[in-house]
């Protein structure tokens, strides 16, 4: 029925390292398992786009004072630049995408995208979703030229570019505290005992392969080179490398002591070993190293041990 590959898998991922996961902390997996080859590439996480926040402000003074100063006589056009904005929801009790796209006037199948989510998906309690927003900063016109109008310009140009960038910069410490908040509850998560973990699929597309017991270590799911691979619970990064050459780029997350997941034959990862990940959040793109088809390998171990990930998932993807 499914092609026997415990020449690859039935080993999954060499003893040693698995019992580094399952017995050691985060610092002396590092320090036992020195000599398993890291790749660790530079995040490409989503993150709040401030730069774009903090620029537009500055273009804007600079443009005013341009014009106020080559046309001593006219006033200057107003000018304007859209900037986006990130934030996180958490979710809770009751509820859903169509709600929470409702109450925050957005297209639940953006919402849904923005997250690695399908618009019909379940969210759990606790869960962190990401929610896209653009706002319109524009400068006032100068008034008409007169003497020292000049100046007059740039000083409103800068005084306006000044209240942008003051807004800019409090939306941006409100983002990061509230980043620092939700990283020190994946801390605290990761150190505690659980006896299940509540999942969301890692990929979209056909699952291929299922989960065998003594042959394969978790399931298959087939798709395009490049299609998005995310984290299928918050949690941390405990490794992310390219050292076990049957699995290619591969990519494990603790999300309590008790499970973790793996997502292998990745074409790229976006992630590092240490960094703090959100369910929904991408982490990789998925490939076919080490791999006779484009797919992510998904496991999830319990107590270091590989169990089936399907009762941990919501209702198989079509």
């Amino acid at each position: 029925m499914f092609e026997d590959r415990s020449g690859d898998r039935a080993n999954g991922l060499t003893r040693r390292v698995w019992q580094c996961l399952a017995g050691l902390g985060l610092a002396a997996l590092l320090g036992a398992c020195a000599n398993v080859d890291q790749q660790q590439p530079s995040p490409a996480q989503p993150q709040p786009d401030q730069s774009a926040a903090a620029s537009p402000a500055s273009d804007a003074a600079a443009t005013a004072a341009a014009a106020a100063a080559s046309q001593p006589q006219a006033a200057s056009a107003p000018t304007t630049r859209v900037v986006t904005k990130t934030t996180w929801l958490r979710v809770r009790s009751g509820d859903s995408l169509l709600g929470l796209a409702a109450s925050h006037k957005v297209p639940v199948k953006d919402l849904a995208a923005w997250n690695g989510l399908k618009p019909d998906s379940r969210l759990r309690i606790g869960q962190s979703l990401k929610l896209i927003s653009k706002q319109t900063v524009t400068v006032d016109a100068a008034a008409p030229a007169q003497s020292g109008s000049a100046s007059r310009a740039t000083n409103t140009a800068a005084n306006t570019a000044n209240t942008a960038t003051t807004a800019a910069a409090s939306a941006s410490t409100a983002n990061s505290a509230m980043s620092a908040a939700q990283s020190r509850q994946v801390a605290a998560e990761v150190k505690r005992h659980a006896r299940s973990v509540t999942l969301v699929w890692p990929a979209q597309g056909r699952v291929v392969e299922p989960f065998e017991p003594g042959t394969t270590r978790g399931i298959e799911i087939a798709g395009r080179a490049g299609d998005p691979v995310i984290a299928a619970a918050d949690g941390k990064v405990m490794y992310a490398g390219t050292g076990l050459n049957e699995y290619g780029s591969l990519i494990i997350v603790q999300h309590n002591k008790d499970f973790l997941t793996a997502y292998s034959h990745n074409r790229r990862l976006l992630v590092k070993t240490g960094d703090v990940v959100h369910q929904g959040q991408q982490i990789a793109e998925m490939g076919s190293e080490n791999n006779d088809r484009v797919a992510v390998l998904f496991e999830v171990r319990r107590d270091g041990k590989p169990v089936d990930p399907m009762p941990y998932l919501p209702t198989p993807q079509s």
